[in-house]
């Protein structure tokens, strides 16, 4: 057992409690928990889409910005042009996996720092989500049948909190059960090692990037049905909660290294603290403190975790 895992664990724990100690036990109760799940759902869709690429070894800061203008864009197309789900979510698939495809080529073939590369091309997607929609929020015209898709309920729980179940389960076994998986952490562990091994580590970490784009595309879907409305600055503002998750769930559940599982249960830690603030009648300006602690100390207790481990071996 080591304090640093079982230690975060016990600050999040003492910390509900006290909130709900404070302001009533109905903070813990299971239809607020539920509500805080749906409502960061596409958090965790955000969180996930940082985590993949971070166990290639690259930073992805476009995350936030493809969430954004995927919701925008399947906003647009729907309340605005007119056209059906069928035809407007798969055109924003594709734009969203030739954003990601643009991402890994100018990190694998052009050789662009992939900090540089995606903060570059981040600023890009949501200068064209405040493009197309003149900086206007989208509130009235999306499709009901998307809004149905993640507000209907099953057994209490949204479709949406369903969903970000199953891309756990998947993802999850797509990284421990899948050549495509051992290859990915070896790219991100020691890339020189991996390609010596014979792992093709370019074309693995440009893989992605474009898998990257398509979760956080599936993020911004999640987030226009769930919300019904749409925010072309929206996105950038996940960006923050999306890294703290995945640095968090390293930290306290993935053993050292980045993981899916780790990362959706740390999101949602994070989301149910954030409630509690808003519980605690914390002005605005905590919360992005809050993440910002949260994420500095988790990249900090990462790390020391690494070199303990690397000592050891």
């Amino acid at each position: 057992m080591r304090w640093e895992r079982y230690g975060t664990a016990t600050f999040f724990v003492v910390f509900y409690l006290v909130v709900a100690g404070s302001n009533g036990w109905g903070f813990l109760s299971f239809s607020n928990i539920i509500s805080v799940l749906s409502q960061n759902s596409h958090t965790a869709f955000a969180a996930t889409a940082v985590t993949v690429t971070l166990i290639a070894g690259q930073f992805d800061l476009s995350v936030g910005a493809l969430v954004g203008l995927s919701s925008t864009l399947v906003a647009v197309l729907t309340a605005s042009q007119g056209l059906s789900l069928l035809v407007a979510v798969p055109l924003v698939i594709l734009i969203a996996a030739a954003m990601g495809l643009l991402n890994g080529l100018l990190v694998t073939r052009v050789g662009v720092n992939a900090f540089i590369a995606t903060l570059g091309t981040g600023t890009a997607f949501t200068g064209v989500a405040v493009l197309v929609t003149n900086g206007e929020l989208i509130f009235t015209g999306i499709a009901p049948t998307l809004i149905s898709a993640m507000r209907t309920e099953v057994f209490g729980l949204r479709l949406v909190v369903v969903y970000v179940a199953v891309l756990m389960v998947a993802l999850w076994f797509v990284a421990s059960r899948t050549v495509f998986g051992r290859r990915l952490f070896a790219s991100g562990a020691n890339p020189i090692a991996a390609q010596l091994a014979g792992v093709p580590v370019r074309s693995t970490t440009l893989t992605a990037f474009v898998v990257t784009a398509l979760i956080a595309c599936a993020g911004g879907l999640v987030m226009a049905g769930n919300f019904g409305s749409a925010n072309p600055t929206a996105g950038p503002e996940l960006l923050l909660p999306a890294f703290a998750a995945a640095f968090l769930g390293s930290s306290i559940v993935g053993k050292d290294r980045f993981s899916v599982i780790g990362t959706i249960v740390a999101t949602f830690l994070l989301a149910l603290a954030l409630n509690g603030l808003d519980v605690l009648g914390m002005s605005a300006g905590a919360k992005p403190i809050f993440n910002g602690l949260v994420l500095v100390c988790a990249v900090a207790l990462t790390q020391t975790l690494r070199r303990r481990s690397a000592r050891r071996n």
